[in-house]
């Protein structure tokens, strides 16, 4: 082997990693060129470098897999947390947004519950007073002075017998039908009721004092009022201008929605946004210390 086979080979591991020097480089170029046995050497030597240095890649790749499994489960939690975030918000939004909403409607209700206590008042201060001023006998000036008092909203205040209760008819139609009266009931208070054939009352007072001529009731099937005690039964019919009024008392009383109802879905769109929050802060509190890590 000549010298300069030496300093070749010398050469080689900084010429194949290319740490040497421009001028060494081309001395060892220059050389395996002529060198078969050189030439052989760097070959091999070459080979050897590309084999180590791929294992060291592959051994690399190979440390950083768990890394990058944690590098995505890190960057999954921190997408969830910002996910609660915007969900808390948004479910915050909208539960305040339905509570006013709720609050609108509760205020219109409790107007209507106002009606309805007023209609209700109403119908037992008519029915009190009457009875009173039929307590000692049939007083067709006091009765006349409480229709006057509601007068606008009363049609017709009449008074019937109990002595004839078994002879009480209807007008339906223009047709005269027995009537069965549910006695028991007008006992209990104020009912709505069909209207009795006025022709069979004791006193019909209206407007003008004494009603004497045929009175048509109505069909209006909550237009008319009646209570009983042992002795009486006092019906009176509503103006039709009242109708109305009397129908939003009657929604209200049967078939108005309860505090409850009104308040229902905001009270669940509360305990989800409430959900929400605490898994949010939760998850923040258990993804803090790698943040501040990762940061």
């Amino acid at each position: 082997m000549k010298n300069e086979c030496y300093i070749v080979c010398d050469l080689l591991p900084t010429y194949i990693d290319k740490l040497c020097s421009l001028e060494s480089a081309e001395f060892v170029d220059q050389h395996i060129a002529t060198c078969d046995k050189c030439a052989q050497i760097a070959k091999q030597m070459r080979a050897e470098f590309d084999i180590d240095e791929n294992v060291d890649i592959t051994a690399n790749m190979e440390q950083k897999k768990p890394l990058k499994k944690l590098a995505h489960f890190f960057n999954a939690q921190r997408g969830y947390t910002a996910f609660l975030r915007a969900a808390f918000w948004i479910s915050l939004i909208v539960t305040v947004g339905f509570f006013i909403y709720s609050l609108s409607v509760l205020n219109d209700i409790n107007d209507e519950r106002k009606v309805a206590r007023s209609v209700e008042q109403e119908k037992q201060e008519v029915m009190e007073k009457s009875f009173e001023a039929l307590s000692t006998n049939l007083d067709e000036t006091a009765l006349q002075k409480i229709f006057q008092e509601y007068s606008d909203h009363l049609q017709h205040l009449a008074v019937f017998s109990t002595d004839h209760i078994n002879d009480f008819t209807l007008i339906r139609e223009g047709i005269t039908h027995p009537y069965s009266i549910d006695f028991s009931r007008l006992k209990e208070g104020p009912s709505n009721a069909y209207p009795i054939n006025y022709s069979q009352a004791e006193l019909v007072v209206g407007e003008g004092g004494t009603v004497t001529e045929l009175i048509i009731p109505t069909d209006y099937d909550i237009g008319t009022v009646a209570m009983a005690n042992e002795k009486w039964i006092l019906q009176f019919e509503y103006r039709e201008a009242y109708f109305d009024t009397v129908e939003r008392a009657h929604q209200s009383k049967y078939y108005g929605p309860s505090n409850w109802i009104i308040f229902q879905l905001p009270l669940i769109l509360l305990v989800i946004t409430l959900f929400i929050l605490g898994n949010w802060i939760f998850q923040k509190r258990i993804t803090k210390p790698v943040n501040n890590m990762l940061d």
